[in-house]
This record gives C-alpha cells, structure tokens and sequence, in this order.
C-alpha cells in the first residue's frame, strides 16, 4: 500500500497539473471578455505564477489557449485569420499577469537561495578560520615550548648558580632570588598558556585586576613608578582590561630594559569614549646587549589598532613618551560588526549578481516567447494578404455591370474573410489594398459584389468602417 501510495503521488500531480492548465487556458480563451472576465482571468494566471509548478501549468495553459483559439477561430468564425485578431489580446490578457506572478515567486526563490548560500560561505569560512587558527596554536605552542621554555630554564639555572654564590652580598641575593620567583612564575605561565594552546582551550587574558599585580612586582623588583588618574579595575573592564596591561608591561618592559633605575611615569585619563594613557620615563644610559628590533612595540601597535586604538612612541631630548589610547567596548564590537559586513560582502554581491542573471534570462526568455508569438501572427497575416492582394490598377479596370466570369479572371483566387461582427452583404468580396503592414492602406480593403453574373458594385473601403 506504501508502494502505492508513492507511485500515484506523481500521477496524481500531473493530472492535477493538467487540469490546472486545461481550466487556465480555456478562462483565458473568452473571446471578447467583459471585465469581471479579464479580472479574474489576470488573477488566476497571478495566483499560478505563485504556486510552485507554476512553470508548468501556465505554459500548459497558454498552449491550450493557442488550440483554443484556433479552432474558435477556424470552425466556428469561419477562418483561421481571425486568430490574428483574437491570439494577441487573449495572450496579453494572460501572459503577462502569469509573468509577473511567476517573476515574484523566483525573485523569492532566489532570494532565500543566496540566503542559504551565503550561511553556507560562511559557515564554510568559520571552518576554514578555525583550521587556520587550530595550526597557529599548534606552531605557536611548539615555538614557546622549544625555543622560550628553553632560554628561560637557561635563565634559571644561571640565577640559581649566582644565588649561592658565597661571594654575593646579601642584598644581591635577594634580589636574586625575587628575580628567580618572578622567572619561575612566568615558566609557570608559560606552561599554562602550552597546555592551552596545544588542546585548543581558550588562553584566558590576565584580566584588568592583574595591573595592580603588574605593577606591585615592578616595584617590588626595584622599579620606581607613580601613576596618576588610573580608573578601578571595574571601569577598566570597559576598555578592555587585558590591553590596557599589555601597554603598561610592554612601557615599563622597555623601561627597565633600556633606562634601568629611571622613575616611570604613568598617566591616565578616562574620557569617556576611550582611556588615554601616557608612560614616560628618563633616558638612561642602554646597555651595549639592550638594543632589540622594535617588533614588541609594532606587533602591540597593531593589536591596538586592529581594536580601534592608537599607540605612539615618540623620544625626545630627555625622555621616552608612549601614548595609547583605547576605546570602550562598545566600539570594538562596533569595529567586529564592521569585520563581519566586510567578510561577507563578497557572498551578498555574488549571490545578488547571480540572482540579477537568472532575473534577466527569464524577461529574455519571455520577450522571446512573445516576439516570435505576434511575429508569427503578423506572418500569417501577411501571407493572408498576399493571396488576396488586389492590385489598384485591376480594380480600377473593374466596372459595374462587367460580367461575372471576365471580373473574376482578374480578381486573386483568394479573398479576406469578413472581420468579427460584419455584416457583409451577399456575393460581396473583400480584397487587400497592401500587403505592407506598415502602410497607410494597410486593412483597407477592395470589395467587388455581384448581381445576377454581373458586377453590381465596386467600392473602397477604409480599414475602419468595415
């Protein structure tokens, strides 16, 4: 019964679409319809534009309109010409509300098939990040286990070795071994931040509390530093509290490391909008071994930046200034919204444009439809008066009272058939005055009318008033 059921499922579609095309064409097909007529027609040809085998049915529907119209043309008005007359209207009345219908439902359809494209792009660009991004970690843990651990453990041995040197005076060995706490943390640290990478956890940021703790082991290592305007912990958060430490170490980093027993400056002001920050500290005199490429400064430089901030190092005759300044928050994600527009401009202008072609080769496809339409009728016209073209010179060689049989030596072996609602009086001929759709005399016709075997009448008569 299953089995059944999935075998008429087809057939029981077709003949719905079958039907559906028979009922549009032969509505579509009333001759000379009233209003209420053309209304509904127009919109049951909308309403199967819309439905979704559309395509199909109205096709189907317009073709039956063609038979229909045809035969009306051909057994019941008497001639198949009249079909030129009737076709286009009928065609217009139809075709086009179908067009539109169908025009609506594909801009839908295309419309949520770039949607799905472009969640697709997307997703497919979240994973492609995501690789990129798990391969960095893996590069990186390797690197910072290899290369830093290493140097760091070479460190540690060497401050080891100086700290039970008998030689050293207590205050150095004090300071020794504050160094050799602050370097095991930092291992400590940089373990953590391995595993982390390496098992793809996320490394969490040392928060805006650890500025204070910042500074407490600069001072407790012998940096003398005074700050000025710094807001609470709290109101860090709103600048991102991880950055704002970056620049704090990375200025009292190259201080120590450049001017060592110089006093650090640090100002801050909180504008609102974003926190300003100024570090300055005396040029001393560097050690030969204390010169290094800059790349800490650049690559924090950038991070700044890439969130919507600024930093800038300027030295001067006695000092070295580094500014910052960082936006709040909701800035930066201002600035993440801005990333995700631009990341997925690329798959909403390729989407569209492919939207745009297949928008421009349906009305192509229809103008096509139409043009060959009318321009078959118009042929079939043309042949028509052609056969029953009649020359002005014959005509006007043909007078009333001319015999029967010498007139229609003259006349073509075809004549035009009477228009819809003429009342064409009997044994009356109509001929064609020109063959040329585009001249003036293009519908007027000859008529040659006979009585009792002679020609009883000859009249011109203007396309109009027939």
């Amino acid at each position: 019964m299953e089995r059944m059921t999935l075998i008429d499922r087809p057939s029981a579609r077709r003949s719905v679409d079958a039907l559906t095309a028979i009922g549009f064409g032969v509505l579509a097909s009333a001759p000379e319809p009233g209003l209420f007529m053309a209304l509904l027609t127009g919109i049951a040809a909308i309403a199967i534009g819309l439905w979704s085998r559309g395509p199909r049915a109205g096709l189907g529907g317009l073709a039956v309109l063609v038979v229909v119209s045809m035969a009306r043309a051909t057994w019941l008005d008497g001639h198949w010409l009249y079909v030129a007359e009737e076709l286009p209207p009928a065609l217009m009345r139809a075709g086009v509300p179908w067009l539109i219908g169908l025009a609506v439902r594909q801009y839908i359809v295309l419309g949520r098939r770039a949607d799905r494209e472009r969640e697709l792009r997307q997703v497919q660009r979240l994973a492609e990040l995501k690789e990129r991004a798990t391969a960095d970690r893996l590069a990186l843990a390797q690197s910072l286990h290899d290369d830093l651990g290493h140097s760091l453990s070479l460190v540690a041995l060497n401050l080891g070795r100086l700290e039970i040197d008998p030689a050293l005076p207590e205050s150095a060995r004090t300071s020794l071994l504050h160094a050799r706490n602050d370097l095991a943390h930092a291992v400590e640290r940089l373990g953590d931040s391995v595993s982390d990478l390496r098992s793809g956890a996320p490394v969490l940021p040392m928060g805006a509390a650890s500025v204070d703790a910042l500074l407490a082991r600069a001072r407790a290592a012998g940096a003398r530093i005074t700050v000025q305007g710094l807001p609470e912990p709290r109101r860090l958060q709103d600048f991102g509290g991880e950055q704002v430490t970056r620049v704090l170490q990375e200025a009292i980093r190259n201080a120590s490391r450049h001017a060592p027993g110089t006093p650090i400056d640090i100002t801050a002001v909180d504008a609102g909008a974003e926190l300003r920050l100024k570090i300055e500290n005396a040029l001393g005199e560097t050690p030969a071994d204390a010169h290094t490429a800059g790349t800490g400064l650049s690559a924090l430089e950038s991070e700044l930046r890439a969130h919507g901030g600024e930093l800038a190092a300027e030295k001067t005759d006695s000092a070295f200034v580094l500014s910052a300044a960082l936006p709040a928050r909701r800035q930066e994600q201002s600035t993440h919204d801005d990333r995700a527009v631009e990341a997925t401009r690329d798959v909403d202008e390729s989407s569209t444009g492919r939207t745009k072609l297949r928008q421009r080769l349906i009305l192509a496809s229809t103008a096509a439809i139409v043009v060959v339409g009318l321009a078959a009728v118009e042929a079939l016209t043309v042949v028509q008066n052609h056969r029953a073209l009649l020359s002005a010179g014959a005509f006007s060689s043909i007078s009333v009272g001319d015999a029967r049989a010498e007139t229609e030596r003259i006349l073509p072996g075809h004549e035009l058939p009477a228009s819809r609602g003429e009342n064409r009086p009997d044994d009356c001929h109509d001929y064609a005055v020109t063959a040329n759709t585009f001249d003036d005399a293009a519908g007027d016709v000859y008529r040659i009318c006979f009585a009792q075997d002679e020609v009883s009448s000859t009249e011109y008569i203007a396309g109009g008033q027939r």
